[in-house]
Order: C-alpha cells, then structure tokens, then sequence
C-alpha cells in the first residue's frame, strides 16, 4: 500500500513538474536562415514609427504564409568625409547608414556570437534599407539599471556584456548605449542600432572596458581573415572599413594576451 502511494505521488510530482516546464516562456529565436528567409520574402503590411532612434527608424508588419512578425526598417544612409561636427563633440568619416546594420549582423554570424537580431537588405516603396527581425525584449540595459534589477546569474551576465564589449570595439561602435541593449525574459543580451559602426580606424574605442575574454570568442576573432570578410561583408563595407576590422581584431588579441601574462588565465579567461 505505501509503494502504491508513493508511485502516486511521484506520478503527481512528475504531472506537476511537467507543466512547470511547459509554463515557461519559450526563448526568442532571433537568427537564422528560416527568419532571413521571411524578412526577405514576407508582405510588408503596415510601417509604423517607433518614435525613438535619431536614424528615424520604422515599425514593420510582415506577413508570409498567415504568419505575422515584426522588425525594425531603416532607409538612413549618409557619409560624410572629414571633421563632423556632432552634438557631443566632433566626429571624424562620419556614417549613419543602413548598410552597417546588415554588416552587423553577418559578422555576428561569422563569429557566433548570437546577439544581433536577423538583418537583411530590401526595397520597399522605392526605397532600398535593412530590416531587422523585432526582438521581443523584458526591458533595456537603461532599465533594469535604473530599477537596480540584479540579473539572476551575475557570473553569465557579466560574461555577456565582455562579449558585447569586444563586439562593439572590434565594430567601431560609437552609437552603444544603455537603451539599445535589450535584455530577454531569461536575461540573454541583444544587441540592436548598428547604423553607426564601422569607422575605418585601426584604435579600439574604448579598451578600457575590455578586461575579461571568451576563449571561444577570441578563437573566432583568430579565424577571422580579409577574403572571409569581403565575401560576407564586401557588399556593405568598403575595403578601409573592411581593413580596420582586422586591425582592431589584432589589437584585441593583442590586450588579451597582454593581460593574461599580468593577471593569468584564470583572471582574463571564460570559455
């Protein structure tokens, strides 16, 4: 009689922790060739503005096969030789343009990195632009500072945010702020507004941030090479852009081993 019920209850425990499970939130896939396939093939029903971004960037409705999802189209490409003058100071080879959105993403991909939404180009309405698979997001980086959320594993958020950080030195990043990373239901980084990256210096921008690396990361960055990036990224950087991407990725490897020889393995490496 007690092993029928203990059979009971462990059937019940069971019954119960099955839909726990299936109660969770099923995380966002955001990359992939089924959703480049959409963005480039689905109707664009309606375009909506978001309200946000100086790039004046728009809300799109697509709809494929009775299926319906949204991304972000931005039509922005502007360039500019020189010294720009900037509301926070000077800028120099300024460019605010679409194509740094798709390139991106495919460098993302070359470096299975996993936080930039599904970029593609497109032409709608006369117009050629990027569209970006909308990320259905908990809150900004800006929130969850300001409402002092603690994430609940510090040791993988934290390694998050250092492979943002290579990101965006290794793309020039000058437009990263604390509204345009994006933080999912179970706390995984995305990263959005990519529209100012790429600038042909061979500097980081800001090595100071970079003082832990992924091993895995760093092993893609190695891989990394000039006829991979023309083929993946020729289309929407030019050759001194393209080139300043391996500079930049040789002075990362540089630090990198730069510090662990100061502080060792331990202290500067996660997988």
């Amino acid at each position: 009689m007690k092993q029928v019920k203990r059979l009971t209850l462990m059937v019940a425990i069971g019954a119960m922790v099955a839909i726990a499970l299936s109660a969770q939130t099923v995380p966002q896939v955001i990359q992939g060739t089924e959703l480049e396939r959409f963005l480039t093939s689905a109707k664009i029903t309606n375009l909506k503005d978001i309200g946000t971004g100086v790039t004046l960037p728009q809300k799109a409705t697509l709809e494929l096969d009775g299926a319906v999802r949204f991304g972000v189209w931005k039509t922005i490409d502007e360039k500019k030789s020189g010294v720009t003058q900037m509301s926070k100071g000077i800028e120099i080879e300024f460019q605010d343009s679409w194509r740094t959105e798709v390139a991106a993403y495919e460098l993302d991909k070359l470096l299975n990195l996993g936080m930039v939404p599904a970029t593609i180009e497109r032409a709608f309405n006369g117009k050629r632009g990027s569209i970006q698979f909308w990320v259905e997001s908990k809150m900004a980086e800006a929130d969850r500072v300001k409402n002092k959320i603690s994430p609940p594993n510090a040791k993988e958020w934290n390694e998050q945010i250092g492979k943002a950080q290579v990101f965006d030195n290794l793309i020039y990043n000058t437009d990263r702020h604390a509204n345009n990373m994006l933080i999912t239901e179970d706390f995984r980084v995305r990263l959005i507004d990519h529209s100012r990256s790429f600038r042909p210096f061979s500097d980081l921008r800001e090595p100071k941030k970079l003082v832990r690396f992924s091993k895995s990361l760093l092993q893609r960055l190695q891989e990394l090479d000039e006829p991979m990036l023309k083929e993946k990224l020729g289309k929407y950087l030019t050759q001194f852009q393209i080139g300043a991407i391996l500079k930049r990725r040789n002075a990362i490897l540089q630090l990198a081993q730069k510090l662990v020889k100061e502080k060792g393995e331990a202290a500067v490496l996660y997988p």
